[in-house]
């Protein structure tokens, strides 16, 4: 009977779960073996953690012979085009995931546990299938966010869940042996607690859950590190609006930077003892870009990060018609000019608002972060992909959701971002059987 009551109260969350099961167990079966970027790389080090019990360290860690047996077996390099698909199976090759934090290599040992009476390729599959739990837990997050950002605005809590679920790289890596989707949904989650951080609850509870999320994201990868200065943006905002409880507020800000320090300092400081200051790693340089400005108006960057994060990387290349997605770059200035007219109408007409100044702060600066991350990561290191702005996944689509139907009559945006979400999953529906009907044909 209770389980009915929470069913029949959450039927949107409950559609939006099965409709990403239903998608995750598609892709999953749609992405032939190590077809997904580094997955080898990611699977090796899930490998290790078995073999070896420890965590590795960065460019100590060499590929395991049966991983490259089963590159070689499964034509890896074939499929790409490469003339020469031999691999080197004598000599050692470092495994360059071997600077990654553990958190999602370790979930995945049960997963690699319970199929390792099958082949290498049946164990990624059962890895792939476990990663895909992370795609429900992020649409459930997700949910519950635009629930607490979007009060009365039923359209945008179940729009921008569905354009994270319509989004096909994001469908594609999500399916995938590798850490994005985790990454996405702690950062989402970290987004949650923010939120409602913001919203008043100043508790130490709240302060122990922003710390959480602080700490496992840091231990699934490096990049988690923008959320710390997102969280002191928010608490700084706090600090200057709530003059009367500044000491209250510091004490919590201290718990969260406490505890996100306790669950993942350790690995940084081994690191730092191991490795030194500089952690090792292979410069790519392929913009020549001196600076960000240049990086982003002289050269094809913006559209390539843009291509790679909707939907054409490694083996996920959507046949769209027009090239470098002119027309996705062209519904994100609409957008854009949409939002500062919403903003603009809100401000004029209160009942038109379709989000809170501060939710719009917090959702702009959380994606300007990214972008600017991901626009030194390429100039000082190289290779940034759009991937990389997956933990800024739930931002991204609410702003665009929110620029695309804001201005308009409220009573007009529940049609309109049907259409919106419709169109999305037409888009995703034609790349997943793109992928999916060669594959089982």
């Amino acid at each position: 009977m209770r389980l009915r009551r929470w069913l029949s109260g959450n039927r949107i969350l409950v559609a939006l779960l099965v409709l990403t099961a239903a998608k995750s167990l598609l892709w999953v079966a749609a992405i032939p073996p190590w077809r997904s970027p580094d997955s080898y790389l990611h699977f090796g080090y899930i490998e290790f953690l078995s073999r070896e019990h420890t965590v590795p360290v960065s460019g100590r860690l060499d590929h395991y012979p049966d991983v490259l047996q089963s590159l070689e077996r499964t034509n890896l390099y074939g499929v790409f085009g490469l003339y020469d698909t031999h691999m080197d199976l004598v000599t050692p090759q470092v495994n360059n995931a071997g600077g990654h934090p553990p958190l999602y290599y370790t979930l995945m040992l049960p997963a690699y546990w319970a199929a390792s009476g099958g082949s290498m390729e049946t164990q990624l599959y059962a890895v792939m299938l476990f990663t895909s739990i992370f795609s429900l837990l992020l649409a459930w997050v997700a949910y519950r966010l635009a629930c607490e950002i979007f009060p009365g605005k039923t359209y945008m809590q179940a729009g921008v869940p569905l354009l994270l679920i319509f989004h096909p790289q994001l469908g594609f890596i999500s399916s995938s042996a590798v850490q994005d989707s985790l990454l996405a949904l702690l950062f989402t989650w970290l987004l949650y607690h923010l939120a409602v951080f913001a919203r008043g609850d100043f508790s130490y509870r709240r302060g122990i859950f922003i710390g959480v999320a602080v700490g496992l994201g840091m231990l699934t990868k490096s990049s988690f590190l923008m959320a710390y200065p997102v969280g002191a943006a928010v608490f700084a905002v706090m600090l200057y609006t709530q003059k009367g409880r500044r000491l209250h507020l510091l004490k919590v800000m201290a718990a969260a930077a406490g505890i996100s320090l306790l669950i993942c300092g350790w690995f940084y400081v081994r690191n730092y003892i191991e490795l030194g200051a500089a952690q090792p790693y292979e410069r790519t340089e392929r913009y020549h870009a001196a600076n960000i400005w240049t990086l982003w108006l002289r050269t094809s960057f913006r559209a390539e990060l843009i291509s790679s994060f909707l939907g054409n990387f490694s083996w996920l290349s959507i046949p769209l018609p027009i090239t470098e997605l002119y027309w996705f770059r062209r519904i994100l200035q609409v957008a854009v000019a949409g939002f500062v007219a919403a903003t603009a109408i809100g401000w004029w007409k209160p009942a038109w608002q379709i989000m809170k100044t501060w939710v719009a702060a917090l959702l702009a600066g959380t994606f300007t972060v990214f972008l600017l991350a991901v626009s030194y990561f390429e100039i000082t290191v190289g290779g940034s992909q759009g991937r990389y702005l997956f933990p800024a996944v739930f931002p991204f689509w609410a702003l665009l959701l929110a620029g695309l139907v804001g201005w308009m009559p409220p009573a007009w945006r529940p049609r309109a971002t049907a259409v919106i979400v419709t169109v999305a999953g037409l888009l995703f529906t034609w790349s997943l059987l793109m992928e999916f009907l060669p594959r089982v044909t």
